[in-house]
């Protein structure tokens, strides 16, 4: 029986990543400067594998939308450009809000955590708050956000190109929708399994807490690439917006507690995460109403 385009996609996706995610992490944990160039090299350009998954499955490229129509699009350009950093903001105010014990304004945990940045910091001879601010003006207007949205599309023509679309003609638009967000993060897991990727492998509950948290992320974000992909029609924006995740600024330069990393302050964590899954419930409340009412005006 032959496989579906799907099963295609998701099998290529997996098996070649995965294969690679296992070599590099062995590369990475012997210590050498050579190992760590190796898997960060290798995890950037693991982001193109979606793409060529999507090709293998024979997607239909050219019909992703290629054309951004700011005119008509350049509300939802705006979101895709801004969301993440206001929702990195808000993500750090939950989390300080409940830990407040780890804000650190002074400066001193900045000192520790990432002494290179530091003395960029003690050169420009500004406060820390306003130094954090130009970090965050970094974050939206470097050029490396140009750089990483090259990068992101490799991953959302295979993602939200194709593999969405796929799963919501299957189990219908929100359970598609919900089910990618999980095989987004479930990509990432050897990663995170083998060198601790973006929790580390110290906390509360880990491995499997990391592995649960990251799915939630991931299909939060994936609500709202969904969102977007929809109203504008263009990949090109579910890249912008994948871009500007991986290019905001961190806010544990301000403080983070000892084993707290699972909970935030980045908006991976499970309380800095908060304000991103209410937009994403938002944005599912309304397409579920929307579906209703289409539903009902069929039957009348």
């Amino acid at each position: 029986m032959e496989l579906s385009k799907l099963t295609k996609y998701l099998l290529f996706t997996f098996g070649v990543t995965w294969i690679i995610a296992i070599i590099v992490c062995n590369a990475l944990n012997s210590g050498t400067e050579s190992g760590e160039a190796l898997f960060n090299n290798s995890l950037a350009l693991c982001m193109f594998i979606p793409t060529i998954g999507a090709l293998i499955a024979k997607a239909d490229i050219k019909g992703m939308g290629w054309n951004p129509k700011i005119e008509k699009n350049w509300k939802y350009l705006l979101i895709a450009w801004l969301a993440p950093t206001v929702l990195q903001i808000l993500g750090a105010v939950c989390y300080y809000i409940v830990f407040p014990e780890d804000l650190d304004l002074s400066g001193e945990f900045f000192r520790e955590y990432s002494p290179h940045n530091y003395e960029d910091f003690e050169a420009c001879g500004s406060s820390f708050v306003s130094y954090f601010a130009g970090k965050i003006a970094d974050s939206l207007f470097s050029c490396d956000l140009m750089i990483t949205t090259v990068l992101g599309l490799g991953e959302e023509i295979g993602w939200r190109g194709f593999m969405y679309p796929e799963l919501k003609e299957r189990f219908g638009g929100i359970k598609g929708v919900l089910l990618g967000g999980v095989i987004h993060g479930a990509w990432h897991f050897p990663v995170m399994l083998l060198v601790g990727y973006e929790y580390g492998t110290d906390y509360i509950g880990a491995p499997l807490l990391g592995l649960f948290a990251f799915c939630l992320y991931t299909t939060a974000t994936g609500v709202i690439h969904n969102f977007l992909y929809e109203k504008s029609g263009c990949i090109l924006l579910c890249a912008i917006y994948h871009a500007a995740i991986n290019s905001v600024f961190s806010p544990s330069v301000l403080g983070r507690g000892e084993g707290r990393r699972i909970f935030g302050p980045s908006d991976i964590g499970l309380v800095a995460v908060f304000p991103t899954v209410l937009v994403a419930a938002g944005i599912l409340y309304f397409t579920y109403r929307n579906e209703q009412r289409e539903f009902a005006e069929l039957e009348q």
